[in-house]
């Protein structure tokens, strides 16, 4: 079995099966930092076609203070190849 890989974009884990012995894997987490770090109680999604394009984190709501953004960007095969924090 090859190694595996999960991450959680919005808590900032990583999660990586690694092998025990010969047919044991065992969970390896690894926190790397939240693309988020500001406090929010509302995010807002936008979407291109089933692209998730665009996350807004606000501060009191959906009409409250924007916190931060972020910009995600896809290749012509719809693979996600950038997310920028602005």
């Amino acid at each position: 079995m090859a190694d595996a890989k999960f991450f959680d974009y919005l808590t900032g884990v990583a999660t990586k099966l690694v092998p025990l012995g010969d047919t044991t894997y065992a969970p390896a987490t690894v926190a790397y930092p939240p693309l988020s770090s500001v406090e929010y109680d509302y995010i807002s999604l936008s979407y291109t076609g089933s692209n998730l394009t665009l996350v807004q984190y606000y501060m009191g709501g959906p009409t409250g203070t924007l916190m931060n953004t972020l910009t995600l960007a896809y290749d012509g095969s719809n693979n996600l190849i950038s997310v920028q924090q602005s």
